[in-house]
C-alpha cells in the first residue's frame, strides 16, 4: 500500500488526468472524457485532482498514527485496560488530527492549482478555464478577480484549519503565542 500512495503522491495532476482519461474513457469506455453535460463527466476530473492529496494525506496519517501508538502515554492507556474505542478516540485521534488538519490545509492550495490544469485537460468549464481564457485574451480584471477569489478561499480554509486545531488541541493555541 505504501508503494501505491508513493506513486499517487508523486503523480502530477496533468499526468493523472491523462492516464485516467486514457484508461476509463478511451480504453474501457466507462466514463466520458470531456464536457460537462453528464453527471458522470465530473468523476474523472475529481479523481485526477484528488488522487495526489489523498495519497499524501493517507501516508501522513499512517505515519502519525504509528508514531502516536508508539508513545508512552498510549502504552500507559493500554496498561489501564481502556476499551479500544476510548483508547483510539480520546488519546490517539486528537494527536493524529493535528498533523492531518495541518497538511490537509496545505494540500488544499495544491488542489486549486491542479484544478486549473485538470479543467483544461477534460474541457470542463470552471475557474481554471476562465483564467486560461483571460490570460490568452489579456483580460487583467478577470485574472485579478479569479486570483483574488482563490486567494480568499485559501485564507478562509487556513483560518478554518487553525480554528479546528484550536478545538482539537487547545495546547496548539498556547504554543503559537
Amino acid at each position: 500500500m505504501a508503494g501505491v500512495t508513493s506513486v499517487g503522491g508523486a503523480l502530477p495532476e496533468f499526468l493523472a488526468s491523462t492516464f485516467l482519461a486514457f484508461v476509463f474513457a478511451i480504453w474501457l469506455r466507462w466514463l466520458p472524457v470531456a464536457g460537462a453535460d453528464e453527471r458522470a463527466a465530473i468523476v474523472l476530473p475529481a479523481l485526477a485532482i484528488s488522487l495526489r492529496p489523498i495519497s499524501v494525506l493517507s501516508r501522513i496519517v499512517r505515519v502519525e498514527t504509528l508514531n502516536v501508538l508508539a508513545q508512552d502515554y498510549m502504552r500507559t492507556a493500554r496498561s489501564k485496560r481502556l476499551p479500544p474505542r476510548l483508547l483510539y478516540l480520546r488519546h490517539a485521534l486528537p494527536n493524529v488530527l493535528t498533523a492531518a488538519l495541518t497538511i490537509g490545509g496545505l494540500l488544499f492550495t495544491g488542489l486549486l492549482g491542479g484544478a486549473v490544469i485538470v479543467e483544461n485537460v477534460f474541457a470542463w468549464p470552471g475557474l481554471g478555464t476562465a483564467v486560461v481564457q483571460a490570460v490568452l485574451n489579456r483580460d487583467y480584471p478577470v485574472i485579478q478577480g479569479v486570483i483574488l477569489m482563490l486567494g480568499m478561499a485559501v485564507v478562509l480554509v487556513n483560518t478554518l484549519v487553525d480554528i479546528l486545531l484550536g478545538v482539537v488541541d487547545p495546547r496548539s493555541i498556547i504554543r503559537a503565542m
